[in-house]
C-alpha cells in the first residue's frame, strides 16, 4: 500500500470512529434531555450526514473554511464564495449567521456583478428564496434570519437603491400572482387587521410579514428594535410612493416601537415629523 492510500485509509477510519462516538454521545445528551434537539433533526440530508459523520471535527473544518471565506471576501471573488458558503452551512446548519452571510453575498454581491437586470434578479432571488426555504426551515426560532429575509424585501426591492429595483418588483410581483410567495393566510389576516389592506404583491408587504413573524421570537432588545423598524419604515416607503392613507398605521408603528424602546431619541424625532401636517 502506497503512503496516499495509507492516509485515505486511516482517514476514514478516523472518520467513522468519530462517527460512532459521536452517535454514542447523543445518545447519552438526549437520554437524560440534556439537548432541546436532536442535531439532524429537520435537516437536509447531505447536512445531517455531515453533522453525524464529522460530529466535532466539523467546527474545526467550519472554522478554517470561515477563514477562506474571509480571504475571498477582501479578494472580491464572490462566486466562490458561494460554493465555499454552502458547505459551510451544510457543516454548521444550525448557524444563523451563516445562512444571513451566505445570502447576502449573493443577493447584493453576485448580484451586483450581472450585466443586466434579469440576471441580477436571479441572484437576488436565489438569496430571498435560500432564507426562506432552507435557512428558516431548519432554524424556525432564529429572530435573526426573519430580519435578513424582511431586510432584503425592505432595501433590495423596496427601494431604489439598486438601478435594477423595478425590474425586481416586477419579478416579484409576477411571483406572488403564481402563488409562490408561500405566506400563512391566518397571519397574513392578522396583519391586515392591524395594519390595513395589505397589498401583497409589494415587497413592503413582505418585509411587514416576515419581520412581523420574527418579532415573537426576539430573545435581544435589538433584534426587537431591528425587526420593529423594519416594519415602520416599510409602511413610512408606502408614505413616501404617495399612499397618504398609511400614516396612521406608520403612525401606530412607532408609537409601538417607543413603547418597546422609550429611551430612543430619534424615535420621538420621527414620531413628531409623521404626526406633522406633512410628514
Amino acid at each position: 500500500m502506497n503512503r496516499t492510500a495509507a492516509i485515505l485509509v486511516t482517514a476514514a477510519l478516523l472518520l467513522t470512529t468519530a462517527a460512532t462516538l459521536n452517535l454514542h454521545l447523543h445518545h447519552h445528551r438526549t437520554t437524560p434531555h440534556l439537548t432541546t434537539l436532536p442535531p439532524a433533526h429537520s435537516l437536509p440530508p447531505s447536512a445531517a450526514l455531515t453533522t453525524i459523520a464529522l460530529g466535532g471535527f466539523r467546527g474545526i473544518l467550519a472554522d478554517l473554511l470561515w477563514m477562506r471565506a474571509g480571504a475571498l471576501q477582501d479578494e472580491g471573488r464572490f462566486f466562490e464564495l458561494v460554493q465555499l458558503s454552502d458547505w459551510i452551512v451544510k457543516l454548521q446548519p444550525r448557524s444563523p449567521a451563516i445562512w444571513g452571510y451566505h445570502a447576502w453575498n449573493m443577493a447584493y454581491n453576485i448580484a451586483a456583478l450581472m450585466p443586466s437586470p434579469e440576471e441580477k434578479w436571479r441572484w437576488v432571488r436565489n438569496g430571498l428564496h435560500l432564507l426562506r426555504d432552507e435557512g428558516l426551515v431548519i432554524n424556525p426560532g432564529s429572530a435573526k434570519l426573519h430580519q435578513e429575509l424582511a431586510w432584503i424585501y425592505l432595501h433590495k426591492l423596496g427601494t431604489n437603491y439598486d438601478p435594477a429595483a423595478d425590474h425586481y418588483r416586477r419579478e416579484w410581483a409576477a411571483e406572488v400572482a403564481a402563488g409562490h410567495a408561500a405566506l400563512d393566510p391566518d397571519l397574513q389576516r392578522q396583519l391586515e387587521a392591524t395594519y390595513g389592506p395589505l397589498d401583497w404583491h409589494t415587497p413592503q408587504a413582505h418585509a411587514i410579514y416576515w419581520a412581523a413573524t420574527g418579532l415573537p421570537l426576539a430573545r435581544l432588545p435589538s433584534d426587537d428594535l431591528a425587526l420593529r423598524r423594519i416594519i415602520y419604515q416599510a409602511l413610512i416607503q408606502y408614505l413616501q410612493q404617495g399612499q397618504t392613507q398609511w400614516q396612521p398605521a406608520a403612525i401606530a408603528a412607532v408609537q409601538e416601537t417607543i413603547r418597546h424602546h422609550p429611551d430612543i431619541a430619534a424615535l420621538h424625532t420621527l414620531l413628531d415629523r409623521l404626526q406633522s401636517p406633512h410628514p
